[in-house]
């Protein structure tokens, strides 16, 4: 189990996770989600194996695109702010691994600091300080909960827990550093170490994972959200609608 996975089975499409498990899906990443791993690879230390392995980022004249050109606009954002970059010292990219709620789980962390007793995730967000709408709620929410941070936060806290041997509820500080895509990108800090937080995302983790392990172990049949790309693309009608106005 990953954070990825669980999301995708809880709040995207069971039969999209499904065949993306078995490798009959993949999702093509956008400009925009490019953008973000990009800024990812800067932060890993990967920059120009990520850039070789993405000529697309490049025009013909072998310049980067304007997306691009944004997302090191971004990355000059945090290096040249000596607080942001102090959350972003430490190990990067590390990965852990811990039994939980009936299933082995697998984390990388952004960042990881054992003296500090901290978790950092790099984001990339359009808006900071904007609402943006959750289909899941119905509503406008921060970019921090429509990227279900939150849940996140709990998961890499109670792996993170678990994988360095410590007491039930000691879990480490998870911190997100966010900046914009924007011309003039905005940055910040968040702490994201809610006890009562995780807590509750945990006891809904419990609650989830009898499903998803039957799902995944083939004696459930996913449910289709008949919204996704893969939901579209697999469509066969049966029936006529019928229109009205009103």
């Amino acid at each position: 189990m990953s954070r990825s996975q669980y999301t995708g089975f809880v709040y995207e499409c069971e039969a999209k996770e499904m065949v993306k498990l078995t490798g009959d899906w993949v999702d093509v990443a956008t400009t925009a989600q490019e953008v973000g791993q990009y800024v990812h690879s800067w932060n890993a230390g990967k920059q120009k194996e990520f850039q070789e392995n993405h000529p697309n980022m490049f025009t013909k004249a072998n310049t980067l695109k304007a997306d691009y050109l944004v997302a090191n606009t971004m990355i000059d954002c945090l290096q040249n702010d000596p607080f942001a970059m102090s959350y972003l010292e430490g190990e990067k990219e590390r990965i852990l691994t811990a039994e939980m709620y009936g299933a082995p789980w697998k984390i990388m962390m952004n960042v990881h600091s054992i003296p500090s007793r901290r978790m950092v995730d790099l984001m990339t967000t359009r808006s900071i300080i904007g609402k943006v709408w959750d289909e899941a709620v119905h509503g406008y929410v921060s970019f921090i909960e429509l990227a279900k941070a939150p849940i996140k936060a709990a998961i890499y806290a109670e792996v993170e827990r678990l994988a360095m041997g410590r007491a039930a509820e000691d879990w480490s500080e998870f911190m997100v550093v966010a900046v914009s895509k924007e011309k003039y990108p905005d940055k910040a800090v968040f702490n994201m170490t809610n006890p009562t937080r995780i807590a509750a995302e945990l006891a809904t983790f419990e609650a989830n994972m009898p499903r998803i392990i039957a799902l995944k172990a083939g004696l459930e049949a996913p449910r289709r959200c008949e919204k996704c790309n893969y939901c579209r693309s697999t469509k066969v009608l049966s029936q006529v609608i019928q229109y009205s106005v009103g």
